[in-house]
């Protein structure tokens, strides 16, 4: 900050280094006092004079004011700021790609449509989700937006429930993503199916999980003509869960003891009955030679001679979406045979 040069009434030069605030509370101070001293030493002269020599000290006074002030008020205010580092990482360039329109034709062989799910994925590195869109009652030829490149596209129809874009944010968790059987119907089945393509378009085939079991005919061989009173079946051992992506090596983890209980329309006598039943699982397609892992298992019971009997079906390895017939001959309350076709 400069010096500030002030007259005094002394005629002393005095130099003083003083804050704005405290120098104009000195200005006016030194103003009075100079004022009161000019008029006191010259009363013997003209009042004109008296008067000039106080108005040339103020002037002179506000003057050296005015003229060291704007420096101080400049280097008082002055901003100061410290310039950003430049960084030395270069900055990575953006690739833009634009979305082409991708054409999804589905082949659900006859199953209903009610509501569909539709996943793209990359199909290189991490396999990301790129684009999802639900549509309800679609039909067999569905069109959105992609971007260009190999993609895995994903189907899923009649879904039960609402999905967690972000727990399926990657290929490798949607090929995980399980629906349980209880969640499932025959009315409208659950479908699923992807393909892979480098192209504006792809084929899914959506097929369905559940797997249908049919009691074909049932059969009564007894001598003396007893009946086959109060017959039902069911199917247990039944797998819980399945993966809807899945094709094949369905190893279930969780089996539901058994499903409910369906009557067949009338008694079984002379003549075979053909009720036609139908009945659901899950695939499970465990090698029979494979111990530790029941399958499903189709059972009978019904009474006779008073007595209430139960005849087991074990069935042969199922894959998803097949369907059995099961043919059952009845001989007596412990004899039996069966055949599934």
């Amino acid at each position: 900050m400069q010096a500030i040069i002030v007259y005094s009434p002394d005629k002393r030069i005095k130099k003083n280094k003083f804050l704005p605030q405290v120098f104009y509370h000195f200005l006016e101070t030194t103003l009075s006092a100079r004022s009161f001293a000019a008029m006191k030493t010259y009363t013997h002269l003209p009042g004109s004079r008296q008067r000039h020599k106080c108005l040339h000290g103020a002037k002179s006074f506000l003057f050296i004011f005015l003229l060291t002030m704007p420096p101080a008020f400049m280097g008082s205010c002055r901003k100061i700021t410290a310039a950003a580092p430049e960084s030395e990482d270069p900055v990575p360039e953006v690739q833009v790609r634009d979305s082409v329109l991708t054409t999804v034709r589905l082949q659900t062989g006859g199953e209903p449509l009610r509501q569909l799910d539709l996943f793209i994925y990359d199909a290189e590195g991490t396999k990301n989700l790129q684009t999802y869109m639900h549509c309800d009652s679609p039909s067999e030829t569905v069109c959105l937006n992609a971007l260009p490149g190999d993609k895995i596209l994903v189907g899923i129809a009649n879904s039960p429930r609402r999905f967690n874009l972000n727990a399926l944010a990657r290929f490798d968790a949607m090929e995980q993503l399980q629906f349980q059987f209880p969640d499932d119907s025959p009315d409208f089945p659950i479908l699923g199916g992807f393909c892979q393509t480098g192209a504006d378009r792809g084929d899914i085939r959506l097929r369905p999980l559940l797997c249908k079991v049919v009691l074909a005919t049932v059969s009564n061989t007894m001598d003396g003509y007893e009946l086959v009173e109060e017959p039902r079946v069911r199917l247990t051992n039944l797998p819980a869960a399945a993966e809807i992506l899945r094709d094949s090596g369905f190893r279930p983890n969780e089996l539901l003891d058994a499903g409910a209980w369906q009557a067949l329309p009338c008694d079984v006598g002379y003549f075979p009955q053909k009720p036609g039943i139908e009945l659901w699982c899950y695939p499970n397609d465990t090698p029979e030679n494979i111990l530790g892992t029941p399958r499903p298992c189709l059972e009978l019971e019904c009474v006779i001679l008073g007595k209430t009997c139960s005849f087991e079906c074990p069935l042969p390895p199922m894959e998803r979406g097949s369907t059995k017939e099961v043919e059952l001959v009845i001989n007596g309350p412990y004899d039996y045979r069966y055949i599934v076709r």
